[in-house]
C-alpha cells in the first residue's frame, strides 16, 4: 500500500510548530545583537554558531510547513502558516542584513586568521572566498538593511501565480467524441491526450488546461513584470550589468557558458523538425501540433504502478557503485515520497532537502513511463542530498542548482539504458528510443527555449521596453516557430506557454541549468561507461563535495567541462544518432 509523506521527523503536531515559531522573533534578536561586534574573533566564532543553532530550527519549522502545504494548497490555514513561515525568513534577513558588509570591513587576511584559529569555523572558508569574491557587489550596512525590507516582496509573485494558477483555478470538464467526459488537470492532461481518440479530442483537452492561462493572461503577465522588474531593481542595486549576469555572479558561472548553450540549441533545430517529421509521418498527421509530442510512436498500454516503477528503477542501479547504490535505496524509503495526484496537491514533482534531515520526495505518478523516469530524477536529488549531508558541515553542505540536475539526469541515463537492455519486443525498443528522444527534446532543447525566452524577456526590461501578454507571447511565437517550424497561435492557448511554466515565476534563469547539466551527466556517464579510470569515484566526490567549490569547477572534476562548446554539441550528435536508431527501427 502506498503511502504518503510522515513528517513526524520534523513535529508531531502543529502545536509544537506554532511554540517552536514563537522562540524565533528571540533569536532573530540575538543574531542582530552581534552588530558591530564581528572584529572579536570570539563573537565572530559565536555569531556563526549561534546562526547555524538559529538555521537548524528553521529548517525543522520550514520543512514541516511547507511539506504540508505542498499537499493541499487549498487548505488555507497551512497556506497562512507558510506565510508566517516566509515572513520571518525576511525578519531574518533584515537582522543580518549587516553582517556581510561588515565581514567584508574586516579585511579578507583578518577573516581568514580567524578561520585558521577555529576547528569551527574551517568550514566557512569557501564561503568566505566566495564573499570576498563577490566584495564589489556587497552594498553599504544601511544599503543591505534597505534591500532586506523589500525582501518580504519577493514571494509575492509566487503566491499569485500559485493562486492564479492552482489555488483559485477550475478544472475544466471537456465532452469528447465518443459521448464520454474527463476532469482536465495540469497534472493528467499529458496522460490523456494520448488516449484521445481524436485530433479534435486533443485540441479540447489541451485547450481545457491552457484555459486558465489564456483567460488570465493579464493578469499572469503583470505578475512575470513584477518577477522580472524585481530581478531589474535588485541587480541594478547591486552593480550588476544584467539580470543574466546577477544570476550566474554568485556561483561563478561563466555567461559563455549560458551563451555557447543557446547558441548550440538554437542552431541545431533542423534535427528537431527531423524528429517532427518522422513522427507526422508515422503516426499520419497532416497537421503537427505541440501537444501531438504525447502521442506514442507505438500503441504501448503498460501501466507503471508506483511499487512496479520502484522496482524498475532499483534494478536498474543495481550493479553500480555500492555506496551509490545504498543512497539511491535511502532516498526512496517509505514514509519520505508522496506518490499520487491529489485535490489542491501541488503539481509536478521535487525533492526537498533540508541539512539535518532526511529529504522528502513530491511525485504525481500517473503510471506512465514518463513516471518512472521522474522516480529516478527525484531518486538522484535525494540521493545527492544524502551524500552531502553525510559527508559536509553545514556550512557548505548545500549544493548549487546546477550541479543538482547533474545527479538528477544521470540517474535518467542509467534507467534508459537498463530499459534498452531489457527490450523483448520491437514495440519496446520504439517506446524507449522515443522516451531517450523526448528526453533530449524536452530537457535540452525546450528548458534551453524557455531560458532563451527568460533573456530575451530581461533583455527588454534592461531596454526599457514594455511587458505584458503580447509582448510575452511574441517571444514564444516567435522560438517555437524557429525550433519547431509550429506556428502556436493555432493551438487553444499555447502561445501562453509562458504563463504554464513555473520555474519562470518561482526561480528565474533556473532552466536553463536542467539543458546544461544534462550535458554534463551525459558526458559523466559516458565517461563510466567507458571504463575511464576513477569515473565513478570522481563523480561520487562530486555528489558529496556539497557546495565546497564552484559548480563549473565540480562538474569539471566529475569529468564534465561546461565551458567547452563542444560538450553540448556531445549531446546534438546522440540525438542525432537516436534518430538514426529510431529510423531504422521503425524500417525493419
Amino acid at each position: 500500500m502506498i503511502k504518503d509523506w510522515v513528517l513526524d521527523q520534523f513535529y508531531l503536531n502543529e502545536q509544537d510548530w506554532e511554540k517552536d515559531l514563537a522562540s524565533l522573533p528571540e533569536k532573530i534578536e540575538v543574531l542582530a545583537s552581534f552588530k558591530g561586534k564581528l572584529g572579536n574573533f570570539e563573537d565572530f566564532e559565536n555569531f556563526f554558531k549561534f546562526e547555524e543553532e538559529t538555521s537548524k530550527l528553521i529548517y525543522r519549522l520550514y520543512g514541516f510547513i511547507h511539506l504540508a502545504s505542498d499537499l493541499n494548497l487549498k487548505d488555507t490555514a497551512k497556506a497562512s502558516k507558510n506565510q508566517q513561515m516566509m515572513l520571518m525568513f525576511s525578519k531574518i534577513s533584515q537582522a543580518t542584513s549587516w553582517s556581510n558588509p561588515e565581514i567584508i570591513s574586516l579585511g579578507k587576511d583578518k577573516v581568514m586568521s580567524f578561520v585558521d584559529k577555529s576547528d569551527f569555523l574551517k568550514a566557512y572558508k569557501f564561503p568566505f572566498e566566495k564573499l570576498f569574491f563577490q566584495q564589489k557587489h556587497v552594498l553599504s550596512t544601511d544599503q543591505e538593511k534597505i534591500l532586506a525590507n523589500f525582501g518580504p516582496l519577493a514571494q509575492t509573485p509566487t503566491s499569485i501565480y500559485q493562486a492564479l494558477s492552482i489555488v483559485d483555478a477550475k478544472d475544466e470538464t471537456v465532452e469528447l467524441s465518443d459521448g464520454s467526459s474527463v476532469v482536465v488537470t495540469p497534472s493528467n492532461y499529458r496522460s490523456l491526450i494520448p488516449n484521445a481518440k481524436t485530433a479534435e479530442d486533443r485540441e479540447k483537452i489541451f485547450g481545457a488546461v491552457f484555459k486558465r492561462y489564456r483567460e488570465n493572461k493579464t493578469a499572469f503577465a503583470g505578475v512575470y513584470n513584477l518577477v522580472l522588474q524585481q530581478k531589474a531593481a535588485h541587480y541594478r542595486s547591486r552593480n550588476h550589468e544584467s539580470h543574466l549576469e546577477s544570476a550566474l555572479f554568485a556561483n561563478n558561472i561563466p555567461t559563455s557558458v549560458f551563451h555557447n548553450l543557446k547558441d548550440v540549441a538554437y542552431e541545431n533545430t533542423a534535427l528537431i523538425k527531423r524528429y517532427i517529421n518522422i513522427r507526422k509521418k508515422y503516426l499520419n498527421i497532416d497537421k503537427y501540433r505541440t501537444y501531438d509530442r504525447f502521442i506514442k510512436l507505438v500503441n504501448d498500454d503498460t501501466k507503471y504502478p508506483y511499487e512496479e516503477a520502484l522496482q524498475i528503477f532499483l534494478n536498474s542501479i543495481k550493479d553500480l557503485h555500492p555506496e551509490f547504490v545504498e543512497k539511491q535505496k535511502d532516498a526512496v524509503k517509505e514514509g519520505f515520497v508522496d506518490v499520487l495526484p491529489k485535490d489542491g496537491k501541488r503539481t509536478g514533482a521535487y525533492s526537498s532537502g533540508l541539512y539535518g534531515f532526511h529529504p522528502h520526495i513530491l511525485l504525481n505518478h500517473d503510471e506512465t513511463l514518463d513516471s518512472v523516469f521522474t522516480l529516478a530524477h527525484e531518486a538522484g536529488h535525494s540521493a545527492h542530498t544524502l551524500f552531502s549531508q553525510e559527508a559536509q558541515p553545514m556550512a557548505i553542505a548545500d549544493y548549487t542548482i546546477f550541479v543538482a540536475e547533474i545527479a538528477s539526469t544521470f540517474n535518467e541515463h542509467v534507467l534508459l539504458d537498463y530499459l534498452l537492455a531489457n527490450a523483448k519486443t520491437k514495440s519496446q525498443k520504439i517506446d524507449l528510443l522515443e522516451t531517450a528522444i523526448d528526453g533530449i527534446m524536452g530537457t535540452f532543447f525546450r528548458q534551453t527555449l524557455f531560458a532563451t525566452y527568460e533573456y530575451t524577456a530581461s533583455e527588454m526590461v534592461k531596454e526599457g521596453r514594455p511587458i505584458n501578454a503580447d509582448v510575452l507571447s511574441n517571444i514564444m511565437i516567435d522560438l517555437y516557430k524557429h525550433y519547431y517550424d509550429i506556428d502556436i497561435t493555432e493551438e487553444p492557448g499555447k502561445q501562453y506557454v509562458w504563463a504554464y511554466i513555473p520555474h519562470l515565476f518561482h526561480t528565474p534563469f533556473y532552466v536553463y541549468q536542467y539543458a546544461t547539466s544534462y550535458s554534463a551527466s551525459l558526458k559523466i556517464y559516458d565517461n563510466i561507461k567507458n571504463n575511464k579510470p576513477n569515473a565513478f569515484d570522481n563523480y561520487l566526490s562530486m555528489l558529496k563535495s556539497g557546495g565546497s567549490d564552484y559548480p563549473v569547477n565540480q562538474a569539471k572534476a566529475a569529468g564534465a567541462d561546461l565551458t567547452d562548446k563542444n560538450t553540448f554539441l556531445a549531446v546534438i550528435k546522440r540525438f542525432e544518432s537516436l534518430l538514426d536508431e529510431l529510423e531504422q527501427t521503425l524500417a525493419n
